[in-house]
């Protein structure tokens, strides 16, 4: 971003900027280095053109081969973002939030540094007045909100983004108009709740990520040393005050457990005394399985929470909204198909009835019909019945739960929590058009077991062929045939398939020969008849087998010398022909 380079240098994470100061409308925010420090607010086309995101996109990339155009599909997932009004709301919210946390938090205001020789535990514990001051006499003016949105929504990302490329993670203060002011300012913080975990182990996420970003050691100053919950909190709401934290956000709030050091309360009155006595703002990240924490909790202490603390809840994408429209627009246009694919209403219909206009579903939808597309060649088009046929496959399991929200059954909101869509079939895509590629090493044997099973009628065909030349009829060289082909899947050395056809097509001629003597040696004996020499021409596959055990070759052996049993890229060359021929 444009407001982060001028001065700014590598951090441990996230942007590190050093301080410059700009004029401010607001007298309010007049005279407060870390106000003034702050980038300049940007318009919604800035904000659109800043935050927009696609992957790499060039004509020719569409007559690339199929390999190349698979590795591109993949790259839609972490290159698209298409930004909306919406999240413009969200980005104005969060920046006026930071410039009123910090208009009481002015480190050039005697009452800001006396917060800090009264001691910030002890502003803790008192709280805060009928007027709002805390001990320090300060009256704090941060605002805070709660984001719960369906699964699947890029509530996260929404936030991710902003941060990143909006904001700097770190401004380094030296002196401020020729003034001292040696302090580091950490503009903001993001923590995710640890899984099934505590308040406690929240905070310990805390330490750590401060450390990240500011080379600090306060996880190992603080992160493991005992104390009770209150005392654990006092301490990170020291650490919070002492970097001059812009805001707190915290993700995955729904992690936080009741069964945990009393969860979602201590952490309502964590989050209200974070707000309310030392003027954090704080952004509250989580799914519908989320509103547990607000139902009571929030609901007996809302009227300690400041009037700008909000909650948005977000559910998915309606079908005839504009964003839906302006999102699948901007979506289908990242296409590697040989032929471009128009966005009809049909289709248009069908990726909102499979991915029930959820951000994350459409976009992997998207993905694997595109690569099915690929794979199968041809046209390349994109059609409703390919759409059908991949949701059912790698979102089948939400389709259930689609239909309960498609019935007004919101509660099924939270089914979606732990389903996620299946990205197994797109590596399966990938490993179909596996044989375009140039595969060595160990990997090369694994390589062609796929293309043997991709390619199992054409190599069942051949070995039918090879067993018919023992003379046997087709119901018997097709059961030996489908017999040594299911004992490996498929999936077998082809060399050995072929021999071990042989082995039991001959085996199985013994056999009969066998039972043909046993039931006549049961006859009244007559006459011995003449011994019958039976006669094979050189080129018989019985007569190769026969003469290469009077010289001591297995089967196989035998076999191969005469040309029967073929190498595998030899079987592989001459599939391929067959199929130029076709």
């Amino acid at each position: 971003m444009s407001q982060m380079n001028e001065g700014g240098f590598s951090g441990f994470n996230g942007p590190h900027v050093s301080a410059h100061y700009k004029d401010q409308i607001n007298p309010k925010n007049r005279g407060n280095p870390f106000i003034e420090a702050l980038p300049d607010r940007i318009d919604i086309e800035s904000f659109i053109d800043v935050l927009t995101s696609e992957p790499p996109k060039d004509p020719q990339f569409n007559q690339l081969p199929v390999e190349d155009r698979l590795e591109l599909v993949q790259q839609i997932r972490p290159d698209f973002w298409a930004p909306f009004p919406s999240h413009y709301d969200k980005y104005r919210n969060l920046y006026s939030m930071i410039k009123l946390g910090y208009q009481s938090r002015n480190p050039l205001q005697a009452i800001y540094n006396r917060q800090f020789a009264v001691g910030i535990d002890n502003i803790f514990k008192a709280g805060v007045d009928d007027e709002g001051r805390n001990l320090a006499g300060n009256v704090h003016t941060s605002q805070s909100l709660v984001e719960i949105a369906i699964n699947g929504f890029g509530k996260s990302q929404v936030y991710d983004r902003i941060l990143n490329h909006l904001f700097p993670k770190v401004i380094h203060h030296s002196q401020y108009h020729g003034r001292a002011l040696s302090t580091t300012q950490l503009v903001w913080l993001k923590v995710e709740c640890p899984y099934n975990k505590s308040v406690g182990t929240f905070i310990k996420s805390f330490y750590a990520e401060v450390d990240k970003s500011l080379g600090t050691a306060f996880y190992e100053k603080w992160g493991e040393k005992p104390g009770t919950i209150d005392k654990r909190v006092m301490r990170m709401i020291q650490v919070a005050a002492q970097v001059n934290l812009g805001v707190l956000v915290i993700d995955e709030i729904q992690k936080i457990q009741k069964a945990y050091s009393g969860g979602e309360k201590n952490m309502i009155d964590f989050i209200t005394q974070l707000v309310n006595t030392l003027g954090i703002p704080t952004i509250l990240i989580g799914s519908f399985k989320a509103l547990y924490l607000f139902k009571d909790s929030l609901a007996n202490t809302r009227r300690g929470i400041p009037n700008g603390f909000a909650e948005n809840i977000s559910g998915h994408m309606l079908e005839d909204s504009w964003e839906w429209r302006y999102f699948l627009e901007n979506l289908w246009d990242q296409q590697y198909t040989r032929t471009h694919t128009e966005l009809t209403p049909d289709l248009r219909e069908a990726m909102y009835f499979f991915s029930m206009g959820i951000p994350d579903f459409a976009v992997k939808l998207f993905m694997h019909v595109q690569s099915k597309a690929i794979v199968h060649g041809g046209a390349e088009k994109i059609t409703v019945t390919q759409i059908r046929e991949v949701a059912k496959v790698s979102l089948g399991l939400a389709q259930p739960i689609f239909e309960k929200i498609r019935s007004g059954d919101h509660s099924a909101y939270q089914d979606l929590e732990e389903i996620k869509p299946d990205w197994a079939p797109l590596n399966g895509y990938i490993q179909e058009a596996s044989h375009r590629l140039s595969v060595h090493g160990s990997v090369a044997k694994d390589h062609v077991r796929v293309l043997q099973k991709n390619k199992k009628e054409e190599i069942i065909t051949q070995f039918i062929d090879f067993a018919m030349q023992f003379g046997r009829s087709s119901t018997v060289a097709e059961a030996i045939v489908n017999q040594v082909y299911n004992a490996s899947n498929g999936m077998g050395d082809l060399s050995l398939m072929y021999a071990q056809i042989a082995k039991l097509l001959l085996e199985k001629e013994e056999d009969s020969v066998k039972d043909k003597k046993s039931s006549t040696s049961r006859l009244p004996r007559k006459v011995k008849p003449p011994k019958i020499a039976y006669l094979y021409s050189s080129d018989d596959i019985r007569f190769v087998v026969t003469e290469g055990h009077k010289k001591g070759l297995t089967t196989e052996e035998a076999l191969e010398q005469n040309g029967y049993i073929r190498e595998v890229d030899e079987l592989l060359n001459f599939i391929s022909k067959k199929e130029g021929n076709a």
